[in-house]
């Protein structure tokens, strides 16, 4: 079947619920539905979905492919081998699986919700280790960690090392306990699709689904994987991508961690200001005189305007903790 799907989601009330509370549920076997993007995937698809079926023929499994209207024969393919296709409506990784999911929950009633590619880099005989602890209620989220499990020639050097920075860095600041955010092969409990905000529609969709799942209180676990070399022409941009996820981590270091952001730059003018007023004191302690009246205002410029963004952050902070406080008393009084 073929289908259209818009993009945007719902947001919940989670943000302060522990996975303990929302995601409590009976030890009984999930229903799975695998969401695969795909544009002009021929090559790989019909194996992929082969393979997804048979590593879940224990599981009451669906495969979901959203196809952003692929010019070659990967609808004809997917359907032959069974799998629900839909359209997405705009362009994007991201938009592509966030259509998916929400298909998934609202339309195919899914427990938990898979994801990967359907290029071949992913095995799918790694879903039921993906799923296991969704199964046994020790996790709520599960991500897949490929850097221990590269197949040669699977990542290009640079990638590799970039991969590796860009998940230190975003775990570090956004205190996210996992070691490679980049990660596409991931599961999740359906119930994250409506409290999940998410409105990346590109690459930076996976830094931003961790975080909103963070947010949402759902337990993060990060199991191994392999990766294999992909199949057919890569549709990534490694420079564009990654200024991309840099920008959109930088909008979730704002949200999130306000005092962090702004002070981090007002830290920078401060010390900034310090080095400018350090010459001019230098100066005035030596000889007894002030010449460089630039250095001194562009100094106390500096100086307020650090002190400006820090206050800026502790109001942001308070805000924040404030939403998330009035969300906690609103889901009590339901």
């Amino acid at each position: 079947m073929s289908l259209g799907c818009g993009s945007s989601v719902d947001r919940g009330l989670l943000d302060d619920m522990s996975s303990s509370e929302f995601f409590e549920e009976k030890n009984v076997a999930l229903k799975v539905v695998v969401v695969i993007p795909t544009l002009n995937e021929e090559k790989a698809i019909g194996e992929v979905i082969d393979r997804v079926k048979d590593s879940l023929r224990a599981y009451e499994c669906q495969v979901l492919v959203v196809d952003g209207h692929s010019t070659d024969r990967t609808v004809d393919l997917a359907s032959a081998k069974g799998a629900t296709v839909i359209y997405q409506e705009s362009v994007g990784y991201g938009d592509a699986l966030l259509c998916g999911f929400r298909y998934a929950k609202r339309r195919l009633s899914a427990d938990a919700i898979a994801m990967l590619d359907g290029d071949g880099t992913y095995d799918p005989k790694d879903l039921p280790r993906i799923l296991q602890p969704l199964l046994e209620g020790k996790a709520d989220f599960v991500v897949g960690n490929r850097l221990d499990g590269l197949e040669r020639g699977a990542m290009t050097f640079t990638n590799r090392v970039g991969n590796r920075l860009l998940s230190w860095v975003t775990s570090g600041i956004l205190k996210i306990d996992v070691g490679d955010t980049q990660c596409g092969f991931r599961a999740f409990r359906s119930e994250l699709v409506e409290a999940m905000d998410l409105k990346s529609g590109g690459m930076p969709f996976a830094t931003e689904m961790l975080v909103e799942a963070k947010q949402a209180g759902a337990k993060i676990v990060e199991v191994p994987i392999v990766y294999h070399r992909r199949v057919g022409e890569t549709k990534l941009h490694p420079l564009r991508d990654g200024l991309k996820i840099f920008g959109v981590f930088l909008r979730l270091t704002r949200d999130y961690e306000p005092l962090l952001f702004f002070g981090g730059f007002g830290l920078i003018l401060f010390i900034g200001g310090l080095l400018f007023g350090l010459r001019v004191a230098v100066e005035w302690l030596t000889t007894g005189r002030i010449t460089h009246l630039a250095s001194v205002i562009l100094s106390a410029l500096l100086v307020m305007s650090s002190i400006q963004l820090f206050s800026l952050g502790l109001v942001a902070d308070m805000i924040k903790g404030a939403k998330r406080k009035v969300r906690s008393e609103m889901r009590k009084d339901k």
